[in-house]
């Protein structure tokens, strides 16, 4: 059972990190998921900013020594992206990716959120105000 929970702690934290690099995309399909990614994306910026640790990788450790496995060392995504999807030194890559990822996606959507729509009325300002 133990391993099994830990399994379902590594699905959940690839999809937590799928959704933080494009979860902007369902903002720009629906304004609903914008909190919730912006929640996103500060947690990850801080838990980096500060250096801290997962708790997702802390809880799938943990569960893995409940299971009676030993737990690896390495970060989440040292364990299951590089080295066995992505090559050993491609991470520098794969975080600015990430981060571009996300700024694109955000700069999308702030250029809609200002952006003029047709038949939109426009506050006048004083000099274009009809006499």
């Amino acid at each position: 059972m133990w391993s099994q929970l830990a399994v379902a702690v590594i699905f959940a934290h690839a999809a937590y990190l799928l959704f933080q690099m494009c979860g902007g995309l369902l903002a720009l399909r629906h304004p609903l998921w914008l909190a919730p990614h912006l929640l996103a994306v500060a947690w990850g910026v801080g838990i980096v900013a500060v250096r801290g640790s997962c708790p997702a990788t802390r809880l799938e450790k943990a569960l893995w020594v409940k299971a009676g496995e030993t737990p690896y060392s390495e970060s989440f995504l040292d364990r299951y992206l590089f080295g066995t999807f992505l090559p050993d030194g491609t991470q520098p890559w794969v975080y600015a990716l990430h981060l571009a990822v996300i700024v694109i996606i955000y700069a999308a959507l702030l250029r809609r959120a200002t952006r003029v729509r047709p038949g939109a009325s426009r506050r006048l300002t004083g000099a274009e105000q009809p006499s």
